[in-house]
């Protein structure tokens, strides 16, 4: 039988309120449905037996690849749970509620006396009740005042010095994040997975434009993560804030640190309505899910450690403690699967927990913090100093734990219901996602870079805060409360030493287009070796010259524009440093290089009387390029507003001629006096439809 992702999510169509009784792991001796897998042999033909499958994307051997050899890229754990297996279990009266093939185990729910039925089973070999954690998911802070406040977004002006961010830049600011974000570096090109209880995202205007290429209800059996019928009201709450910080993008707001990354999100943790419960065996089902559609990095901001049943007592002979040696990265089922994502080549990204502070002889952590080749994060404030509620290590094992840490309190997230409510909320929650945006950051420049070089670069170049205390065990780094130090995506930029961005820009004078993107080398860039390689029909490139631009680590070129809606202009640059070496920006060059597609510039595509293309460059220190292009000859008036909506100056009032129309501002108003740094709307009216830009101002 033709084994399908769709038969692997539908096999067990049961929710979360359906189970009957506790829930377990019941693990097996073998796979025998692998023989078909054995007789194809180790290596493509393997491959291409799981490939045709839908067990496994392309996506993901290539990522594999970067850490396994060609032989051994897939594996016998790759192969679903043998069927029969199930079925015989279903026989014996238990409900099959979910699996996993790395474990080779399937997750049934029913009685003690039930599932003895399981163990006389001869492909049986163990059987161990799934985890819960039940607790609140946000720390007791009495500096949080503001949590649960719903915020309009005009209630509170950003500062004039980072009007871009608003109030997330603090959080950013502290690990060098909005330097990086200046290069044009946005996580663009990578997969980011998100576990966690659901995500509201369509309702939110920092969150619609987020790029979701996959989601899955692990609770219910759906590809909804948002709530629905059978949720608790507050079940989408928190995963909607995490995803904020990674990929929210609402200028003036809030922006998150990897917003052009691409995400897989999966809803895994059950929240009923009196508790938060969240379960093991879903975030495990739901790693496993994303790494087998190929993705990058994982951020995960769920953890567990106490096993509450179903009248919520805890069942300690089942619960991990570290007084007993279970943190040890192999006791854990969710520590074991982290483990496992890490060997196949995924950044597994993960939240130390809020259990407070330990000695840093005894752990606090919850686990899969454990687990070893990840990275675990612990929160600080946005002064470096340890939050009392982040948990610290070490490991059973003696390992340091966390590996990093980053700014967890009073963090600006976007919540629900949206569309533009915000709040301020603490937790190694939202130190995680931080944490994973900029590990995106790093793969979007150098994507052949392996989970530990992406590791022990960020551990290499973190702040290490020069603590006041006489604890020797706190201030000599790495230790096992701020672990290598405070993630900063800056100074693993720099570590890099010459990387470039991952978008473009383009504006228009005369007849000709101009195409920008950025580029940074600790030397410096040497303009007259560097180029640019153009074409049209991806197949012939030409090369031409390039010029720096008045915005910081700018390189542009001039082209002929496309000259219809399918035309094309393929393009990357080859940027020479002082040094003498050589990068293709992007990355992979003439393999996979910009492209400017007809429609962007040609007024054929244009819906409506007009196009209005993204001010440039956004923010500005000298001037703004505002770039319309209309259908028709039209009206058209021009002015700037400030925050307040008062006018600032009027731009052009006046009739124009159809085709492409360009102007400036230049930050003045209109008594020639310079504005003030901050945030400003440009509006548009052509004959009377008007649409906004956006700008920053800095002096």
């Amino acid at each position: 039988m033709k084994i399908t992702l769709a038969f692997l999510l539908t096999m067990f169509a049961l929710t979360e309120s359906s189970f009957c009784g506790e829930k377990y792991w019941v693990f097996f001796r073998d796979k025998p449905n692998a023989d078909a897998f054995k007789r194809f042999g180790q290596g493509e033909r393997a491959e291409e037996c799981l490939l045709k499958s839908d067990i496994l994307t392309r996506r993901a051997i290539e990522r594999r690849l970067k850490v396994l050899p060609p032989s051994k890229v897939v594996s016998e754990s790759d192969f679903p749970v043998y069927a029969p297996y199930v079925d015989s279990l279903r026989s014996a009266g238990l409900q099959v509620v979910g699996a996993s093939r790395w474990l080779n185990a399937a997750v049934v729910a029913a009685d003690s006396s039930v599932v003895a039925r399981a163990e006389k089973f001869p492909f049986v070999v163990a059987i161990k009740k799934v985890m819960s954690f039940s607790v609140e998911m946000f720390p007791h802070m009495p500096w949080r005042d503001s949590f649960g406040r719903l915020m309009s977004v005009s209630s509170s002006p950003p500062p004039a010095d980072s009007g871009f961010y608003g109030p997330s830049y603090a959080q950013l600011a502290l690990s060098g994040i909005p330097r990086v974000q200046a290069l044009g570096i946005d996580g663009k090109g990578v997969l980011i997975g998100m576990l966690d209880t659901g995500f509201r995202y369509e309702a939110h205007e920092a969150l619609q434009n987020v790029k979701i290429v996959g989601e899955h209800d692990f609770i219910q059996n759906d590809s909804i993560t948002a709530n629905q019928p059978g949720d608790a009201p507050v079940q989408d709450n928190h995963g909607t804030s995490t995803l904020s910080v990674l990929g929210g993008y609402s200028p003036g707001n809030l922006i998150g640190v990897a917003y052009g990354s691409d995400f897989m999100l999966a809803k895994t943790e059950y929240v009923p309505v009196t508790d938060y419960k969240w379960e093991e065996d879903n975030w495990v089902e739901g790693l496993e899910w994303m790494e087998a559609r190929g993705v990058d990095v994982v951020s995960s901001s769920v953890a567990y450690d106490i096993f509450v049943d179903s009248s919520g007592a805890v069942d300690s002979a089942q619960s991990y403690f570290w007084s007993r040696g279970d943190f040890n990265g192999k006791t854990a089922i969710s520590s074991i699967a982290a483990s496992r994502a890490a060997q196949l080549g995924v950044i597994v990204v993960q939240a130390m927990g809020n259990e407070g502070n330990g000695n840093g002889l005894v752990g606090t952590m919850d686990v899969p913090a454990d687990a070893d080749s990840i990275i675990s994060v612990g929160a600080v404030d946005v002064n470096g100093n340890l939050a009392g509620f982040s948990s610290t290590g070490p490991t059973n094992d003696g390992r340091i734990k966390p590996d990093l840490v980053a700014d967890g309190t009073n963090d600006y997230v976007a919540v629900v219901p949206g569309p533009d409510t915000y709040a301020y909320e603490s937790g190694t929650s939202f130190a995680t996602p931080i944490t994973a945006g900029i590990a995106a950051l790093i793969l979007s420049v150098r994507p052949d870079y392996t989970p530990m070089e992406v590791i022990d670069l960020l551990k290499r170049t973190a702040v290490q805060n020069p603590i006041a205390t006489s604890d020797s065990m706190m201030t000599a780094y790495p230790n096992n409360f701020y672990g290598w130090g405070i993630v900063n995506a800056w100074n693993a930029i720099k570590s890099i030493g010459f990387v470039g961005s991952n978008s473009f820009s383009f504006w228009q004078k005369g007849k000709l287009i101009y195409i920008a993107a950025r580029a940074y080398s600790t030397s410096g860039v040497d303009i007259g070796l560097s180029k640019a390689y153009y074409s049209t029909d991806n197949v012939h490139y030409y090369s031409t010259p390039v010029f720096q631009t008045d915005t910081l680590s700018q390189i542009a070129f001039s082209v002929a524009p496309p000259t219809s809606v399918a035309g094309h202009v393929y393009f990357y640059f080859d940027i020479v440093d002082s040094s003498g070496k050589s990068l293709d920006v992007p990355y992979d060059g003439s393999q996979a290089p910009f492209d400017l597609a007809g429609w962007m510039v040609t007024p054929q595509s244009i819906t409506g009387n007009f196009l209005l293309l993204d001010s440039y460059p956004n923010p500005f220190s000298k001037e703004t390029h505002i770039s319309l292009m209309l259908k028709n000859e039209a009206n058209v008036r021009i002015d700037v507003f400030d925050v307040l909506g008062r006018k600032v100056k009027a731009i052009f009032d006046g009739r124009l001629a159809s085709g492409y129309q360009a102007f400036v501002w230049d930050g003045s108003t209109e008594h020639q006096r310079m504005a003030g740094s901050g945030v400003y709307f440009i509006k548009v009216d052509v004959d009377g439809s008007v649409k906004t830009l956006k700008v920053l101002y800095l002096k």
